[in-house]
């Protein structure tokens, strides 16, 4: 075989696998259904069950960060607390590391039925809906990421004895630093320690690199692994850093693990030859064996460490948009009782709403500046509505009568709709910075102002003042707005930039009267909704 015929067998292995591994991941993760996600949320009540479940739930999904995104979302919307639970994605990584296990065995038959039976299934069109057609998705993953593993062993192969008698080979096999290297490489490109650790094992197996060897790479791969969570730790949520945190700590404990492994086989060899036999007589099952063992002892390190490590990350200083997008009525022993539950979600969402005014403070004549700055207001709101939402979904996975059903439903969308207005206005604000000088800017936004206003007493009064004073005030004003713009258009004088940012203005005028009519409109039927079921 060629040389550029074996990196192409080599490139076109190693891409079907990390196609695999990605088409795996993606198409699982969707198919766990919202029932799943309940099932999932119950089980984790204490630090046994929460184990289990984040071991099955890392199995599922191959992925940590999936898993640690369900357990951000719970927290969010309120469906669990920041207690043991925020420990299942550590464990989940004790289920993403039996991918090392499945491609130390030889699987190339098996792998090549999935994709025929898949191929048939797809080409003759016998998927009949998005679910069977994920599951097939998921299946073919599966097949190409162990055709894949299969076409690298048979390519390295041929090239072992090559390779073995290479100068340069074996002297990169004689430097720890330099596997570690690579291995943390792998990591990083694929985010995920497993994938190394998967590609360690095909490498063993095929007889390209011995037990000492794949040691110090999957070291480098844990290690990558740990900074890769490290860098999601900035900007996350309180229950975000401490999962991401903790899951950086469980890799730190994995990789500490097999580094005195590894210098205790450099000091006990025969010892250490000893140990590995108790795992088998197939090098590469043990080195996978080994890989699932150290995530279990970080997993176990990190039940040990995980009340300093909350500490250590409670000192870290929640950013003001984060403060602000804090929920003052959402909560989650309330979902128990959905009428309770629906009050508080429509306080919350008539608390967010209140603030619509104070985005443009700081844009006004008469500025306020103890206002936080709109660009706060409007990261906090979106976060705060998007909680709403997730409370509110929570809410109606559970057995509800048809009309607090229609109740959470109304409270949904106008909770879209204030993330919106939240958005728009940010853009107003925006657009009025090089228009400021015009006198058509300025009133444009005392007009918008008062208007926010007359929307936001509406909203403290959950709906039940008379909503037509404010939908007279909000009515449309497209008419006006085009003579504006005719006007500006014919007027000499005015810089291309302050026009373009007035025009702008007024089209997000528009848009803004009429999300506010919405939201008007959505607090009216909830209030409605609510005094009919009384």
């Amino acid at each position: 075989m060629s040389t550029i015929a074996t990196i192409a067998s080599l490139m076109s292995g190693l891409g079907l696998f990390f196609l695999g591994v990605r088409g795996l991941s993606s198409n699982l993760v969707p198919l766990v259904g919202r029932r799943a996600r309940v099932a999932f949320a119950a089980a984790l009540r204490g630090p046994a069950s929460c184990a289990l479940s984040g071991i099955v739930a890392g199995l599922v999904t191959q992925s940590s960060t999936a898993v640690s995104w369900i357990i951000v979302s719970f927290v969010k919307g309120g469906v669990l607390g920041e207690g043991a639970a925020l420990l299942a994605p550590t464990w989940s990584n004790v289920g993403t590391a039996l991918l090392p296990i499945i491609v130390a065995i030889d699987t190339s038959v098996a792998a090549g039925l999935v994709i025929g039976l898949v191929g048939f299934a797809s080409y003759f069109k016998l998927a009949r809906g998005d679910r069977l057609r994920r599951m097939l998705d998921a299946a073919l993953g599966a097949g190409l990421l162990l055709f894949g593993m299969h076409l690298v062993s048979a390519t390295v192969g041929p090239l072992r004895e090559e390779l073995m008698h290479d100068a340069w080979w074996a002297a990169a096999l004689q430097s720890p630093l330099l596997l570690a290297g690579i291995g943390a490489a792998f990591a990083l490109a694929a985010q995920s320690s497993s994938v190394a650790a998967a590609i360690a094992v095909a490498a063993v197996s095929s007889d390209l690199l011995d037990l000492a060897a794949a040691l110090p790479l999957m070291i480098g791969a844990n290690t990558a692994s740990a900074f890769n969570h490290a860098l999601l730790i900035p900007g996350e949520s309180r229950a975000g850093r401490i999962v991401f945190g903790l899951q950086v700590v469980q890799k730190i404990g994995g990789s500490l693990l097999l580094l005195a492994l590894y210098l205790y086989g450099l000091a006990e060899p025969q010892q250490m030859d000893g140990l590995f036999g108790l795992m088998g007589e197939n090098a590469a099952a043990q080195l996978a064996v080994l890989f699932v063992i150290a995530q279990a002892g970080g997993a176990l390190i990190t039940n040990l460490a995980e009340m300093p490590t909350r500490r250590l990350l409670a000192r870290m200083k929640s950013s003001p948009a984060e403060t602000l997008g804090e929920p003052a009525f959402l909560m989650r022993e309330a979902l128990s009782d959905p009428g309770t539950a629906l009050d508080l979600a429509t306080r919350e969402l008539a608390r967010l709403s209140a603030r619509l005014p104070l985005m443009l403070d700081h844009v006004r004549d008469e500025k306020v500046q103890e206002t936080p700055p709109p660009a706060q207001l409007c990261v906090a709101g979106t976060r705060l509505a998007g909680l709403v939402k997730s409370y509110l979904a929570s809410l109606l996975d559970r057995e509800l009568s048809a009309r607090r059903v229609s109740r959470a439903l109304l409270l949904d969308d106008a909770a879209g709709t204030a993330a919106a207005l939240h958005e728009a206005l940010a853009e107003f604000v925006e657009a009025s910075a090089p228009a400021r000088q015009l006198p058509a800017a300025g009133r444009l936004i005392e007009a918008l102002h008062a208007l926010l206003g007359a929307v936001a007493d509406h909203a403290v009064s959950l709906g039940a003042e008379d909503p037509e004073l404010v939908l007279t005030l909000l009515g449309h004003r497209d008419q006006l707005m085009d003579e504006l713009r005719h006007r500006l258009s014919t007027q000499a004088g005015v810089p291309p930039q302050a026009l373009d940012g007035l025009f702008r203005m007024t089209v997000l005028f528009e848009r803004i009267v009429w999300l506010s009519r919405r939201l008007v409109n959505g607090f009216t039927q909830v209030h409605r909704a609510q005094t009919e079921g009384l």
